[in-house]
């Protein structure tokens, strides 16, 4: 077994240090606080492990996968995320993670199978405000034009522009 590597955090040099495993120790005592502890970490709602940080009285949240990734991969990009390789939110080691684009981290989840293509389309987006059977009545209202499109809108509770979105097969267009 390799022994874990670690180095200091970026803002946080001199307080803390994270190791390549994911791990993060204190490395400078205070109220309540002892050198050399690792400290607990949580997994959120999602899967991610996160921690607080405190310097000088200020407490601050972090992931613990962009964490690792700045500390042994360097700062992150404009425009890029940190994607685990394996596909597992819990496995932060340093060579388990790199940056890609939004896009990308959603294509290598489709194609080593943690998300399907159709993971954030329709009733599936945690932004839809519509259900299918919404959108099917909806198109019912429109194709027998008794009602006008703000009309529709209002009877449930979206505006003008996501009525014509359906109308024009910008959105839900999957739903025949």
């Amino acid at each position: 077994m390799m022994k874990e590597e670690w180095r200091q955090m970026e803002d946080y040099e001199g307080w803390y240090e994270i190791s390549d495993a994911g791990s993060v120790k204190r490395v400078m005592g205070g109220q309540g606080a002892r050198i050399g502890r690792e400290l607990k970490q949580s997994k959120n709602g999602i899967g991610y492990y996160l921690l607080n940080l405190s310097k000088g009285g200020t407490k601050k949240q972090y992931y613990i996968h962009r964490l690792v990734a700045a500390a042994f991969i360097g700062p992150c990009p404009d425009g890029k995320q940190v994607n685990h390789k394996d596909g597992d939110k819990s496995n932060n080691c340093s060579s388990n993670l790199e940056y890609v684009t939004p896009s990308e981290n959603i294509l290598h989840a489709i194609r080593i199978g943690i998300k399907n293509s159709l993971h954030c389309i329709g009733t599936n987006n945690a932004n839809a405000v519509l259900s299918e059977a919404e959108v099917l009545k909806i198109r019912e209202l429109l194709d027998c034009g008794c009602l006008s499109q703000v009309e529709i809108g209002d009877m449930f509770g979206v505006r003008q522009t996501t009525i014509s979105a359906i109308n024009t097969g910008r959105s839900w267009s999957r739903l025949k």
